[in-house]
């Protein structure tokens, strides 16, 4: 496996999330354990993820190095994001959230038909379509439900997770 340039700073978002003082002292022992936690939280549930894909995917082709970390850099964001705007969730959220990773292996596999594996490019069209399925369903969702359908409202039926931006 061909693993490209070494990633040097896999928790760079993180180190966003603690205050720095403008004075340059360090940040208190409270914000670095919580976010510490968080970290440990979102590295859990991207693995799960990640476990809920390789299943899918199974013995019909291979990742590239490179669509792996893609997809570990963009969801860890959104998921920190969306658990720091939330709250941790996950245990309420698992099975849509998985079934989401399903969709995302399967539209991922579809996309590399007739290569030797699923490349950068693959995973980004698998992930495109999953977020656009995710903000079509929550749509659909809040005209039944009669909720507020703003753009920016959160779309937390089948995968808010996903398409929670981690932009301000």
């Amino acid at each position: 496996m061909i693993t490209g340039e070494p990633r040097n700073d896999p928790h760079a978002p993180l180190a966003a999330l603690v205050h720095q003082p403008s004075t340059g002292d360090a940040p208190d022992a409270d914000a670095m354990r919580d976010v510490h936690m968080l970290e440990r939280e979102v590295e859990y549930i991207v693995d799960d993820c990640f476990f809920t894909v390789g299943q899918v995917v199974g013995m019909r082709t291979t990742l590239d190095y490179e669509a792996v970390i893609w997809w570990r850099d963009h969801y860890r964001a959104k998921f920190l994001a969306a658990m720091t705007a939330n709250g941790n969730t996950w245990r309420e959220d698992r099975a849509n959230v998985t079934g989401v990773a399903i969709m995302l292996a399967e539209r991922a596999v579809r996309y590399s038909a007739g290569r030797r594996s699923i490349d950068r490019e693959a995973a980004q069209r698998a992930a495109a379509d999953v977020e656009r399925y995710c903000k079509a369903h929550e749509s659909r969702q809040a005209r039944t439900l009669k909720r507020d359908t703003r753009d920016d409202a959160p779309a937390r039926i089948a995968g808010y997770w996903c398409i929670y931006n981690p932009e301000p």
